[in-house]
């Protein structure tokens, strides 16, 4: 009967699914796609060893291993992606030992095993599109293609394209003699872990096979907390909507509902009814807003910016857990059922004496004075709790008081219910016969008004509050990074958006810098990905002479002393988590043995990953044997475009040559595009919530049809009518879209408090103009949702509007 409000019901749900869907997969496809590639290659191994940086370590780490008591089986691998005429292909360094594994790459490989019996051929991936026999080019180098692998999850390692080669002929191709990047361990013992480590000395790391999952969860918490703080809000969103929804439509049923009391029904079963209605607008709304929420989560996969992936060498493909499909939907069904069961309460105010009235009934009248002030109450503290809870709780917990700031809020409305209906009221007043039929037909509907005005409130609030405050982060974050705009031309072997931590420039490539002309200066850097305590890092070694971030905030004597060797810089959120503070010495495990270093301050800085740490660059080049330079710094003499052009035309295709304008809008685009799926998903809200309005002033037109009926059998006419309509819903548009400004101020606020603690340093909270276009697109929004109520209400049969129901 009221297909309509159930369709509209439903998609505010799906919606509301569809978020957590969302957030769900996105989660779930970067910590799952590492897990599947650890179980493609891994297996059933007890422990991987790894370098204490992603650079790997030298394999005579392999004798070490297989000396220690209880370690059964040793298999190394050495995995690099290189250029080749087909494509970048992840090579793979195997050797006979792999057969010990129970893993997919074991099974494909140990199947075409006998293919290996040229030593400088190479088994690869299907997706290469070569056959046996064939010859692929790789680094300039002719090598024969000696099998085709193609088992089962296969493509999960560098999606099909790889190349398997016996570990000397990898190391040749890669040019990393004696170098691995794992060694698998199959063991047993109680002792295995602890043996391993005193065998090892912290020359490299010893980790459980999932460890890669843990660093994924760590590189991707920009992403995830943004689009989780969404999220949250959004089902406070939906959960308000599907109030609103019911309670209009519970409105509506008065009639209905007051005749079924009149003929015996108890109001327990009425209720029961009304729940029930609800669980199936949940199951329905949840089922719908499945696979929008994949199509969401795979559109958020395929945008990730570099910068957050490359801490992991998986390739992103997109999982959803097992559990996300039932916790969105029971979440739905909760919500609605919650939302229903404050709805249904009126239930027990109808009285069956409503079914004689002629008019069906009174609409609704405003909430009671005991409830008003409860709910004042319970929003102040709330609102004020939620500020508490960002300021002072660390952790994923923090992004609940988004959630709780919109629980506080709608409270606080509900408490102001009186003057935000009178404030409404008053606008249309002096706007005529019309406008004065608007505000009679405001004042006797205090609920529908209210929840009208909160539709916009909502709109509003979370469209300001959310693209404010991801637009402060991305300006804060490339205020914090302008110190690469001092630099006039950068060279490496990665992109301008993604953090250069390799491959070591060629040495080839450095010389021709120096010799170009217009070069006066080339300062060396690198970047590399290492693992303390169990945490991902990132950390910058910096020479005299750079304009790196992690030492543009610090003192002269702290720089001179971090140039010098003396100590380390950490960043804020990476001290917090080692539990250290300036002063205090860490240990430091290298390739080189374990070297304790003193912590000389800690600074803010974006979290790339677990967190940064800034060291001289002699220490690591000497600690981490990585000689030479992940990126350099080049000075210019004369004009930076024409020695640009002559550096592309100097160095190899593969080295990018960028300005320092282009480093800092590349890491800040990357940045934005890590807040692009909330912004994605607060512009789907912003959408329901219009798509709400509509069926609110609908449902308020059609409830009014006796009214309206009446109206025009005294002589209104149709024009009076409709500009009625058009007015009411002007008056609600304009005080809806000033409160939604005001709330969505203070949520703009509060988000900048969240997302600060998520990105690592302090996000400036700065209003603009132009969030006075929110406020004229909910004036916009309302006269649109308007237009058709208008029309019908000035089309309405007279005889049919006043017959009896």
């Amino acid at each position: 009967m009221h297909w309509v409000r159930s369709l509209v019901s439903a998609g505010v749900v799906a919606v509301a699914a569809g978020l957590l869907i969302a957030v769900l997969g996105t989660y779930g496809s970067l910590t799952g796609s590492v897990e599947r590639l650890a179980v493609s290659i891994a297996g059933n191994a007890n422990y991987e060893i790894v370098g204490v940086t992603d650079s790997g370590f030298d394999q005579s780490e392999l004798d070490a291993v297989r000396a220690v008591p209880g370690v059964e089986t040793a298999v190394p691998l050495l995995r690099s992606t290189v250029r080749s005429d087909v494509g970048d292909l992840t090579i793979l360094g195997v050797d006979s030992s792999i057969t010990a594994l129970q893993s997919d790459l074991e099974g494909a490989v140990g199947n075409a095993s006998g293919l290996l019996t040229d030593p400088d051929g190479v088994l690869v991936g299907a997706a290469t599109g070569l056959t046996q026999g064939d010859t692929v080019t790789i680094d300039d180098v002719p090598t024969a293609v000696v099998g085709v692998v193609d088992g089962p999850g296969t493509q999960r390692i560098g999606g099909g394209m790889f190349a398997v080669a016996l570990v000397p002929t990898a190391q040749a191709l890669t040019d990393r003699t004696d170098q691995l990047d794992s060694i698998f361990v199959l063991g047993s013992g109680d002792s295995l872990r602890t043996d391993l480590d005193a065998a090892l000395a912290g020359r490299v790391s010893v980790m459980n096979p999932d460890f890669r999952a843990d660093r994924a969860n760590q590189a991707m918490s920009l992403t995830r907390n943004a689009t989780l703080m969404v999220s949250l809000i959004a089902f406070v969103v939906a959960a308000f909507l599907v109030f609103n929804v019911m309670n209009m439509a519970i409105a509506k049923r008065r009639p209905t509902i007051s005749l079924l009391r009149a003929v015996g029904g108890r109001r327990g079963d009425i209720v029961r009814d009304l729940l029930f209605e609800s669980v199936l607008v949940g199951l329905v709304g949840g089922a719908v807003g499945v696979p929008l929420g994949i199509v969401m989560g795979r559109i958020a996969i395929e945008s990730l910016p570099p910068f957050l992936s490359q801490a992991f060498d998986a390739r992103i493909e997109y999982v959803l857990p097992g559990f996300a499909i039932p916790v969105a939907i029971v979440a739905c069904v909760l919500a609605c059922l919650g939302a229903s069961a404050v709805a249904a309460v009126q239930v027990y105010r109808i009285s069956p004496i409503e079914a004689l009235a002629v008019g069906g009934g009174e609409t609704s009248g405003g909430p009671g004075l005991r409830f008003t002030l409860a709910a004042t109450v319970f929003g102040v503290f709330a609102v004020a709790g939620s500020f508490l809870f960002a300021v002072n709780v660390d952790g994923q917990l923090t992004l609940g008081a988004g959630a709780l700031f919109m629980f506080g809020v709608v409270a606080l409305c509900v408490g102001a219910t009186g003057p935000i209906v009178s404030v409404t009221a008053a606008v249309p007043r002096r706007w005529g016969g019309a406008g004065r039929l608007a505000t009679a037909t405001i004042e006797r509907a205090p609920r529908r008004i209210w929840a009208t005005v909160m539709t916009i409130v909502i709109a509003v609030g979370v469209s300001v509050g959310v693209s404010g405050s991801l637009t402060n982060m991305t300006d804060s974050a490339a205020e914090s990074l302008s110190s690469l705009a001092n630099t006039d031309l950068y060279v490496s072997m990665t992109s301008p958006d993604a953090i250069p931590s390799g491959p070591i420039v060629p040495a080839e490539v450095e010389d021709a810098v120096r010799a170009t002309p217009g070069v006066s200066r080339i300062v060396e850097g690198q970047w590399a990905y290492a693992t303390i305590d169990g945490e991902t890092v990132s950390i910058q070694g910096v020479a005299d002479g750079s304009n790196a971030v992690t030492l543009a905030s610090l003192s002269d004597d702290v720089r001179a002393a971090v140039l010098a060797g003396k100590g380390v810089v950490l960043s804020q959120g990476f001290g917090r988590t080692l539990g250290v503070s300036v002063g205090d010495s860490i240990d430091l495990p290298t390739p080189t043995g374990v070297q304790t270093v003193r912590v000389l301050d800690l600074v803010e800085y974006i979290n790339a990953a677990g967190g940064t740490m800034a060291i001289s660059l002699d220490s690591m080049q000497r600690w981490y044997d990585r000689p030479g330079a992940t990126y350099l710094e080049i000075s210019v003499d004369g004009d930076v475009a024409a020695v640009q052009d002559s550096l592309r035309a100097a160095v190899p295709p593969e080295a990018f040559v960028y300005t320092g304008d282009a480093a800092l809008e590349g890491t800040s685009a990357a940045i934005r595009q890590s807040g692009a799926l909330a912004i994605a998903l607060q512009w789907i809200v912003a959408l329901v919530a219009a798509v709400a309005l509509l069926n609110t002033l609908t449902l308020s037109v059609l409830e009014r049809r006796r009214e309206l009926g009446v109206l025009r059998a005294m002589g209104g006419g149709r024009g009076t009518l409709a500009r009625m309509v058009l007015a009411e819903a002007l008056s609600v548009g304009v005080v809806g879209g000033v409160l939604g400004l005001i709330i969505g101020a203070g949520l703009q606020y509060l988000s900048t408090l969240i997302l600060g603690a998520s990105i690592g340093i302090p996000v400036a909270y700065t209003a603009s103009w132009s969030v006075l276009l929110y406020g004229l697109v909910a004036l916009g929004l309302s006269l649109l949702g308007s237009a058709p109520p208008a029309v019908h209400a000035s089309r309405l049969s007279i005889v049919d509007a006043i017959a009896a129901d």
